[in-house]
């Protein structure tokens, strides 16, 4: 049977290099691996930039958004699959900000769990004007790498970069992922959001499966990551 092309969209912060060795391992069994660079992006300009890959694919691809890389994927046209990697799906009412101050205001006991895992507000750097967002060097193994050897979270740091702030505020494009196949890959060791929120992204989507990993296991377990989205390929 023909390969089916993947497209993977990274998070902010990230950089396509992050997630080489999921790229290596799909590799095989993929027609062809895109991930295009979408760093200091808006949603209004990222997303019409993959769309138009997904366009000119030979097929309809699999689309993999990791983190804020879901609120890319989720509003892509023409897809065969979307596979969220502790990623966001958001409908086109919602923005990252309004979602964690919701979470930030729940009942108590949301709350305190929210508070007890969540360390992104406290990692989180915006410039004064406002325009740009980055993580503390500092906090960034921890929040993102907490699973991983030593010296590949090391490595992974050192490749984070700024992202625009804008994405906060802003909506995604579409919601077409309400109409589209969906698997999301829930990390239970993710120290990046509160619990809630991934339950909640989770259940908007028609598969749930589940990696007892930090917020990136492109990187901590990516034979397994990527066995789990080679099923859907």
């Amino acid at each position: 049977m023909p390969r089916t092309p993947v497209i993977l969209v990274h998070g902010s912060y990230h950089r396509p290099a992050h997630y080489e060795p999921l790229v290596n391992r799909l590799a095989d069994v993929a027609a062809s691996i895109t991930v295009p660079d979408i760093g200091m992006l808006p949603l209004s300009e990222s997303t019409p930039l993959v769309q138009d890959i997904v366009d000119r694919a030979p097929s309809p691809p699999v689309v993999i958004g990791h983190s804020f890389g879901g609120a890319v994927t989720g509003a892509l046209h023409g897809v065969r699959h979307m596979i969220f990697l502790s990623a966001w799906v958001l409908d086109t009412t919602e923005t990252a900000a309004d979602l964690l101050a919701k979470s930030a205001t729940g009942a108590p006991s949301e709350r305190a769990t929210a508070d007890a895992s969540s360390e992104f507000t406290a990692a989180l750097r915006i410039s004064d004007d406002g325009k740009t967002a980055w993580i503390n060097p500092d906090s960034a193994a921890t929040l993102f790498y907490a699973d991983c050897p030593p010296e590949t979270a090391a490595k992974a740091v050192a490749l984070l970069r700024p992202d625009t702030a804008a994405n906060f505020t802003h909506p995604p494009t579409s919601a077409a992922w309400k109409n589209t196949p969906t698997l999301y890959i829930k990390t239970t060791q993710d120290h990046t959001w509160p619990p809630p929120l991934a339950t909640e992204f989770a259940t908007r989507c028609a598969t749930l499966e589940t990696l007892t990993t930090s917020h990136s296991p492109y990187l901590s377990a990516p034979d397994r990551t990527a066995a789990i989205i080679g099923a859907y390929l």
